[in-house]
């Protein structure tokens, strides 16, 4: 009997060992090289998120008066960087917005953290935010953010504060952490149940993200509901990394639909790839247009 109940410790023990290396690793993204600049001037801008310093690039509009102008910052997806979002930036810098896209961090040039999550990404939208709010050269009434993916959820975490921006576009973002971990578990090869909810909660553990706080402060319903400014929740149906219906699930929860919550559903190939509908621009811009 003995020996069973050493065999089942041991087992036990590499089973656990095994799962927290898999949430490190899945909590260590792969570091994108920021080696694509962009077309238009720009500036190599840093600010202090948390206890790291955050890379980015200021594009100033292209208008040649002195007047402070609108800006919209672009927040890239996990495993991600600012140079992988630049597919946005064109239309916007052309309709005469200044632009800032960072990268978050753990990502592309920023400084590391131990375990990012959506609470960092979301804490690095609100740095950044405020840094785009000092600048002489933007009006620190009209900032709109672009969140792609993991960034979208970030943004739209960030939104349910009063962080003074006027518009959200989201862009194939995830609404449920276990959409997430489902994707991630794919790339890996392995089901979902069992590991799924075991390496959820290993991974809160290792960034310190407690059950009450998950459930009050890191909602994507619940964000959405208290939101504090409008927003544009734009998915492919072709999505097959993140599927649209995340955002089914998040506009069926929805309990006060007003006006300023708006959706598109697009059809493009691919989890990247939405801005090549032309539908993506023309709701794009003119949500921007009336609210920023």
């Amino acid at each position: 009997m003995i020996y069973i109940v050493i065999g089942i410790g041991i087992a036990l023990l590499v089973f656990v060992s095994v799962l927290w290396k898999l949430a490190v690793k899945g909590q260590t993204p792969k570091r994108v090289i920021n080696v694509q600049k962009p077309a238009q001037y720009y500036e190599e801008v840093s600010f202090q998120s948390g206890d790291a310093v955050v890379h980015g690039w200021y594009i100033p509009a292209k208008a040649s008066d002195d007047e402070p102008k609108p800006l919209i910052i672009v927040v890239h997806g996990w495993a991600s960087a600012k140079s992988r979002v630049m597919r946005y930036v064109d239309p916007l810098h052309q309709a005469g917005y200044s632009l800032l896209l960072f990268d978050a961090r753990g990502h592309g040039d920023s400084e590391g953290i131990k375990a990012p999550t959506i609470k960092s990404f979301r804490d690095d939208v609100k740095a950044a935010v405020r840094y785009a709010q000092r600048r002489e050269d933007v009006a620190p009434g009209r900032i709109g953010l672009l969140g792609h993916s993991f960034g979208g959820m970030g943004s739209l975490l960030a939104s349910r504060d009063k962080i003074g921006i006027k518009a959200l576009v989201t862009d194939s973002m995830p609404a449920r952490f276990r959409t997430i971990m489902e994707a991630l578990l794919r790339e890996y090869k392995m089901p979902y149940a069992p590991l799924g909810p075991l390496l959820t909660r290993m991974m809160f553990m290792r960034a310190g993200i407690s059950s009450t706080e998950l459930r009050e402060e890191l909602s994507l319903p619940a964000a959405l509901e208290h939101r504090k400014s409008p927003v544009l929740l734009v998915h492919s149906r072709k999505d097959r990394y993140i599927p649209s219906e995340e955002l089914d699930y998040l506009m069926r929860g929805l309990k006060n639909r007003r006006e300023d919550v708006e959706c598109l559903y697009v059809d493009t190939d691919g989890h990247r790839s939405s801005e090549k509908d032309s539908r993506f621009w023309k709701n794009v811009l003119s949500f921007y247009q009336k609210y920023v």
